[in-house]
């Protein structure tokens, strides 16, 4: 589970606002039996490593607080905000300590000294505290923010002479963002956007060198803070606040204008016009992950007329839990990413030319060296690589065009997946198929065996169907052929048929021949066939793989039918909704591909996962792309995470901390045998 090391806090008077909900403890005029049950209840909750309170007007409860905390292992966060949010009887201007009035600035610095000498009084460790209201005159807004940075040096320099008195810590000052919105339901505060608050922090700390004060940033209020831009900020602002992050919320709020609670609200997570969805919260909790935040992640939600505290906190664990506990926030990078270079040596490459020139013969010694396996599959599941894009005029990844072009960056890709020993094998064109017996003889040269050995090798036949040229689906034979396949004791072979019902369906029909033609070759030879049987339509930006049930069914039937006989057929598809019933319309194994790389393997993982469960004659995986090209991520963990989906019944999520373990594993292999 992601954040399990992040101590989660709630605030109290939030959660427990006070018999009927009507905010005496955020006023700090709560009953005392209700203030001190609530609290204990917190403090009994073993999911709570700490607890945010507020101030309390009466001295002898506070003291019977101090004394449960003391006998407490949670940590005290004290919350400044609703003393200064609410608080009108202090004569404090709504400026607060941003106010560019110095004596009201002053007056509202010395309520802040006198909330400190509280938060020490209940054994607090931060006090987090807001800047005040907003001034209507941008103009303004600088004189605001230095007399904030003013406050700020002169509370963290109070704390220090106080803390030295009792011999305790100086307070973590943590400032709380939130929006500039001036109206109801709104909180209208200086700071603010995260990347001015940034700037009073980088202040704060480097100039004025209190290096414990940090940032507070709430998910509800996350929708509700406009940037300059006027948009709504978003989870990637948590990279840039991560080195001044101390404390996260975790709330919801309404954007409905019409709905009662419309604003900064903190509803509960399941409330019917709440802004943070289910997805929102897993990006935002995936952003933490991201940063490798450490620091207390706080439950900020309220109670409405009818609500019970516990039931919504409940709620609120429930939420959170299942987005850490989703694959997609699990997988989080975070600053990991892959590099080709660490693992594939230059010196390698290059003998492989050398060796060209030199010896070519070595290519076909290899092949008849490599040790076969005896049967295509040992369990009657398969994991192949696909290695044959470039050959067909497809070098794109993502927005780079020709990223697969680099022969040297997809080699070693192909190298790094192919030398464990979980990989089944790998289906590419003679090119590709050569440089690994070159480098495989080189292997068994130097350690007297070869990551090939026991390998799965399909041969790749038919590759003229040249990605965006007009006759891109009169795709013939032009790579392995069958009589090649034997010579170079490889396992298998693999076509492609792709049918356009309309513009070139001539061209479809003729490579359905073609097809025929190669499986009838195979079949002298007893070759096992992987037919990937795809129906396609022509678009503006070139022909895209019909991705619905009932044209992958339709196409299904058609490949099965191709050439002399079935008895060496596999079927190569992708997974599509509907997953269960396209299975049914065939008795051939089948192998799912993984399709275009989408940057994250998450998606693809999933995918398999559903795919693997649809029907018995689902076999495993043949995938290229999504494998090589996972975004930063290592190619080797992407692709054995998949092989335990399919041999051992990882789930996705298994899948995902199994990448998360084994990122650069035996990263030196290459290097070490040169």
């Amino acid at each position: 589970m992601a954040l399990e090391n992040n101590i989660i806090s709630i605030v109290h008077a939030m959660a427990y606002p006070g018999p009927g909900s009507t905010n005496t403890v955020s006023r700090g005029e709560a009953d005392e039996n209700y203030l001190l049950t609530s609290i204990k209840k917190i403090i009994d909750d073993p999911y709570f490593g700490a607890i945010e309170v507020t101030y309390i007007k009466n001295d002898a409860v506070v003291k019977k607080v101090a004394e449960i905390f003391k006998n407490s292992s949670k940590e005290v966060i004290f919350s400044a905000q609703p003393v200064q949010l609410s608080h009108t009887e202090d004569m404090v201007e709504k400026t607060d300590i941003s106010s560019i009035d110095e004596k009201q600035r002053q007056i509202a610095v010395e309520r802040m000294f006198r909330l400190i000498d509280q938060a020490y009084d209940i054994g607090a460790e931060s006090i987090a505290f807001v800047s005040g209201v907003d001034t209507p005159d941008e103009k303004l807004r600088p004189m605001a923010k230095n007399s904030l940075v003013m406050s700020i040096d002169q509370m963290c320099n109070y704390s220090d002479v106080e803390g030295k008195k009792l011999n305790r810590r100086p307070l973590n000052f943590i400032l709380e963002l939130f929006d500039r919105e001036n109206k109801k339901g709104f909180k209208d505060q200086l700071v603010g956007p995260s990347s001015e608050a940034i700037k009073i922090a980088r202040e704060v700390r480097h100039v004025f060198g209190h290096r414990n004060f940090g940032l507070m940033y709430d998910l509800s209020h996350m929708l509700l803070i406009k940037d300059n831009d006027g948009k709504s900020e978003t989870p990637g602002v948590l990279k840039a606040l991560a080195p001044y992050l101390f404390h996260i919320h975790i709330g919801n709020c309404v954007i409905d204008k019409n709905d009662p609670y419309y604003g900064d609200s903190h509803v509960s997570m399941d409330y019917r016009n709440g802004a943070v969805s289910k997805n929102i919260l897993k990006e935002f909790v995936k952003a933490l992950v991201e940063i490798g935040y450490k620091g207390i992640i706080g439950f900020e939600v309220a109670t409405v007329k009818g609500e019970v505290s516990e039931s919504v906190i409940n709620i609120h664990k429930a939420y959170f839990d299942d987005a850490r506990n989703s694959v997609i926030v699990n997988y989080a990078l975070g600053s990991y990413a892959y590099v080709n270079r660490k693992f594939m040596p230059e010196q390698l490459f290059d003998m492989i030319t050398d060796i060209r020139v030199a010896k070519p013969y070595a290519i076909y010694d290899e092949a008849k060296a490599r040790r076969k396996r005896e049967n295509l599959t040992l369990d009657g599941k398969l994991l192949i690589l696909a290695c044959d894009h470039p050959a067909r005029c497809v070098t794109s990844v993502g927005d780079d065009p020709i990223k697969m072009g680099s022969r040297f960056e997809y080699l070693g890709r192909i190298l790094r997946v192919l030398c464990h020993e979980e990989v089944d094998g790998v289906m590419t064109t003679p090119d590709i198929m050569d440089e690994l017996f070159i480098i495989s003889g080189i292997f068994r040269e130097k350690t007297g065996k070869s990551f090939l050995d026991d390998k799965v090798l399909v041969g790749c036949m038919n590759r003229s169907g040249l990605a965006g040229f007009r006759y891109e689906m009169d795709d013939r034979m032009t790579a392995y052929d069958a009589e090649t396949i034997v010579n170079m004791r490889m396992d298998a072979a693999k076509i492609l048929l792709r049918l356009d019902k309309y513009r070139h369906s001539k061209e479809s029909i003729m490579t359905m021949d073609y097809c025929a033609k190669a499986i009838d070759d195979c079949n002298k030879y007893d070759i096992p066939v992987m037919i990937e049987p795809l129906p396609v339509e022509h678009t503006e930006d070139g022909y895209k793989t019909k991705m619905d049930k009932d044209s992958l069914i339709q196409t299904i039937g058609v490949a099965s039918a191709l050439g002399n006989s079935s008895r060496n057929h596999w079927i190569k598809i992708p997974y599509v909704e509907g997953y269960s019933d396209v299975v049914k319309s065939t008795t051939m194994p089948i192998l799912m591909l993984g399709g275009a790389s989408e940057g994250s393997p998450v998606n693809t993982l999933e995918n398999f996962e559903r795919g693997m469960g649809a029907g018995r004659n689902v076999r495993g995986v043949l995938v290229g792309r999504n494998v090589l090209y996972p975004g930063n991520d290592d190619p080797q963990s992407v692709a054995v995470a998949i092989s335990r989906i399919v041999h051992k019944n990882y789930s996705a999520q298994e899948a995902v901390k199994f990448i998360r373990c084994n990122r650069d594993n035996n990263i030196n292999l290459l290097r070490d045998i040169l």
